[in-house]
């Protein structure tokens, strides 16, 4: 009878160390953050990985439109990279985020309404330029621009056409952003 006693005492012993174990890896995991999904942005041979700042990313949900604004202005450590002419510049995302696709804006404008739904797409960097500068003139030198890249990731819900119809500022602004889930963003800066 004795050893029965021990061995009930034994197992009661390891059957409550295991329940507390699972208990204390439960506590733990409900305490982490969300990891954030990366942008990969690649210069020529040099590249930088960054995931997002956890306020950029809503993890399933919009951030709202000043949110966006914030982060898309704000970003201190953004991956920097200095341009001369002819470069290509990359830019790959986690397919979690081209799942529901992504957009690039260049300075605060939209590169292109269609949200992007590979993980990958090339850019070369005079038509990044060119967008904020424009066309040189003849005889002008070419005006020195930091441009600041910014991969959004949109949702499902975000509408071309409401963008595209859009009558305002604001409006456009709205139907833009509001439907933002998570942003990256990258300067290129005009080398000698």
């Amino acid at each position: 009878m004795t050893v029965i006693a021990r061995n009930r005492g034994r197992r009661a012993f390891r059957t409550m160390l295991a329940l507390g174990t699972v208990s204390l890896g439960v506590l733990v995991l409900s305490g982490c953050e969300k990891p954030s999904p990366n942008a990969h942005f690649t210069l020529n041979s040099s590249s930088k990985t960054r995931e997002t700042a956890s306020d950029c990313h809503g993890h399933g949900d919009a951030l709202g439109v000043s949110r966006v604004l914030e982060c898309l202005g704000g970003d201190e450590e953004a991956v920097s990279f200095s341009t001369s002419p002819g470069d290509t510049f990359r830019i790959g995302v986690d397919p979690s985020v081209a799942e529901t696709g992504w957009v690039v804006l260049v300075n605060e404008q939209l590169y292109r309404i269609e949200p992007y739904t590979t993980t990958y797409q090339t850019f070369p960097s005079a038509d990044l330029y060119r967008m904020v500068r424009g066309e040189p003139q003849p005889g002008q030198p070419p005006v020195d621009t930091e441009l600041r890249v910014s991969v959004a990731q949109v949702r499902e819900e975000y509408d071309v056409d409401a963008v595209w119809d859009s009558r305002s500022a604001e409006e456009y602004q709205e139907n833009l952003l509001s439907q933002v889930e998570g942003v990256w963003n990258a300067t290129l800066r005009p080398g000698d």
